[in-house]
């Protein structure tokens, strides 16, 4: 039975001509009892500045990050306030669309013990920057970098030693590229999405619908 397997979400910075399809809500049930799925905290750094108030303090604050800048999430907020907002809002968004294809979803703290079985989603929010390579995302640099990517993996809690999802290749000390360059680990399977544009919100709940599909699709796959 295969135990692990990890998506890269790939996000071109562009809008979104149709809404996304739901694909769980068409699918078919689970055998009872449903998988157990733990959705974790996604990586996403933030920058160690203090957001000004001049007329470039939205385009600066989440440049790069997300296609049309931060929206009403990131108003007025630190660049670390504002990475926990993303956070929480793909983590909330993932639980609620696995719920709702009937996978018993529970989101966990970052540092809560997990259980010996069942399933954990984790991911990290990634940049590309100019030389093509990836990076890890971090809110508040106005790097320009303009494609975003999230590479996430489910893997089942009865696999002992979980293997990182990437290896830092160089740490961040430039000033003027924002996150460590990093590879990911070579069993990555892509599945490429449009971001939609506008709002910030939408846009992450969209991201989690795709996700989540990916998710749900794999689980019946590897229950059949």
């Amino acid at each position: 039975m295969q135990r692990r397997f990890l998506l890269l979400m790939m996000a071109a910075a562009c809008l979104g001509a149709a809404s996304t399809l739901s694909a769980a809500a068409d699918s078919p049930p689970f055998a009872a009892p449903p998988p157990v799925v733990y959705v974790s905290d996604f990586e996403l750094d933030a920058a160690n500045v203090t957001p000004d108030s001049g007329p470039g303090q939205r385009m600066r604050r989440l440049r790069g990050l997300l296609p049309s800048g931060p929206g009403p999430m990131g108003k007025d907020k630190s660049p670390q306030d504002h990475a926990r907002d993303i956070v929480n809002e793909m983590a909330d968004a993932l639980t609620v669309d696995l719920k709702k294809a009937g996978v018993d979803a529970r989101r966990i703290a970052p540092g809560q013990p997990l259980p010996a079985a069942g399933w954990q989603i984790r991911g990290v929010f990634l940049s590309v920057d100019d030389g093509n390579r990836l990076r890890r995302a971090m809110v508040g640099f106005g790097a320009g970098q303009n494609d975003i990517q999230v590479a996430v993996s489910c893997d089942s809690l009865a696999t002992t030693d979980l293997p990182p999802l990437y290896q830092v290749v160089e740490e961040a000390n430039s000033k003027d590229k924002p996150g460590a360059v990093i590879k990911l680990n070579p069993y990555v399977i892509a599945v490429k999405f449009v971001m939609a544009g506008g709002d910030e919100k939408q846009t992450i709940r969209k991201n989690a619908q795709q996700i989540a599909n990916s998710v749900i699709a794999k689980l019946h796959e590897i229950a059949q």
